[in-house]
């Protein structure tokens, strides 16, 4: 026989808050939140204007949760997609008594909730954000330990370095890691990529690589040095501004010095480009998420580069599919309905960053001026195409 619960025995069931992970016997504000989250609510929603401690509005939920703008995002996206979440069932054991609950909804009440809380899958962002990292640990770990003196390993990481201003022999060692990293991260997020012929990967790779050093550079560069916009990273570890060029060619065995430095700071190729670049970067204020869209965006503009017709069509199926990910990452992820400027604006950064000929020109008077021999990885590079 069945025996009587004990007097006094509470049947509710202890659950975690969906934002904050406090335990919570009652479902305030019609969703599985804590009394603190919704008094929280319900004070901040009558006109506190909260700022994000992380400024990336993505701080996690969660325990560790100190952030009083995300906080308030998430009950509100809570509220906003129903009165479930699939949260709930997917941390909760096979038997469970909120499974149990569950399994017992008509078939139709299933799919509804389904329909309110399945968040869509993003798996070209995914992978661009898993493999731009290992990407960048690759070119990290590879320039730092190239160098006559490199520091120890327990120093070195990816936020902080350490960085050092650029010569030109540390750019040349830097461009080989780079583009041997780039195809080993195009196999990885481009699965179509891996299919190809030598020959078409390496010209992919080459194609998009002076538009990816200058974006990235001024990019990371924005991150490390917010107040110094005329520095870009000429590596993933070594620097560049108009101010170091003496420094740049020190290592330079022969030629004329002077005159390529000029050439640097006003010809086609100049150094105060960068700092347009790095300007219209900080008007823009890019997340992550954008940075890789418009770096797989790039990759596959092949513009006038001789390619199969395949090739061509798959550049342009990722390109259309980068901005159907990027329309639901602001849609679900940023809460924006309108969102057709924003889009407008990164698109916009297109353009600033395609100077493939105006480079290529660059090194061809370097090596003029003899700074750069013919057997030079880097000028060889304008050559590849």
């Amino acid at each position: 026989p069945l025996s009587m619960p004990a007097k006094g025995t509470s049947k509710q069931i202890d659950r975690e808050c969906l934002v904050c992970g406090q335990t919570t016997r009652i479902a305030h504000l019609g969703i599985d939140t804590c009394r603190a989250c919704s008094v929280f609510y319900r004070r901040a929603k009558n006109g506190h204007d909260y700022i994000c401690r992380s400024s990336s509005g993505r701080c996690s939920k969660g325990k560790g949760l100190n952030c009083k703008r995300c906080r308030y995002d998430h009950i509100a996206r809570l509220l906003k997609q129903g009165n479930t979440s699939q949260e709930i069932i997917a941390s909760s054991s096979s038997n469970s008594p909120l499974r149990t609950f569950d399994n017992k909804l008509e078939p139709s009440t299933q799919t509804t909730f389904a329909k309110f809380t399945k968040r869509t899958e993003l798996p070209i962002l995914e992978r661009l954000k898993v493999h731009y990292r290992t990407m960048c640990l690759i070119r990290l770990n590879s320039e730092l330990h190239a160098r006559p003196n490199p520091p120890h390993p327990q120093e070195i990481s990816i936020e902080t370095g350490p960085f050092y201003p650029a010569t030109i022999g540390t750019l040349a060692i830097a461009n080989r890691i780079v583009l041997s990293a780039l195809l080993e991260f195009a196999s990885c997020v481009f699965p179509e990529f891996m299919n190809l012929q030598k020959k078409e990967k390496w010209g992919l790779v080459v194609n998009n690589f002076y538009r990816f050093r200058i974006f990235e550079g001024c990019y990371r560069a924005g991150l490390i040095y917010p107040d110094k916009l005329d520095r870009k990273f000429a590596g993933f570890t070594t620097w560049m501004s108009r101010e170091n060029m003496e420094y740049f060619y020190s290592d330079a065995e022969s030629g004329a010095k002077s005159r390529a430095m000029e050439h640097v700071r006003y010809g086609n190729a100049k150094m105060v480009e960068i700092q347009r670049a790095r300007e219209h970067l900080k008007r823009v204020i890019m997340c992550h998420e954008e940075f890789l869209a418009l770096f797989a965006i790039m990759f596959w503009t092949i513009g006038d580069m001789p390619v199969r017709e395949e090739i061509t069509q798959i550049g342009e199926r990722y390109r259309e599919a980068i901005m159907k990910e990027l329309h639901v990452h602001y849609r679900e992820e940023k809460n924006l309905d309108d969102y057709a400027a924003r889009i407008g604006e990164l698109m916009m950064l297109l353009p600033v960053f395609d100077i493939s000929h105006d480079m290529k020109e660059h090194f061809e008077v370097l090596r003029l001026l003899d700074i750069l021999q013919e057997d030079n990885f880097t000028y060889q590079l304008q050559k590849a195409e």
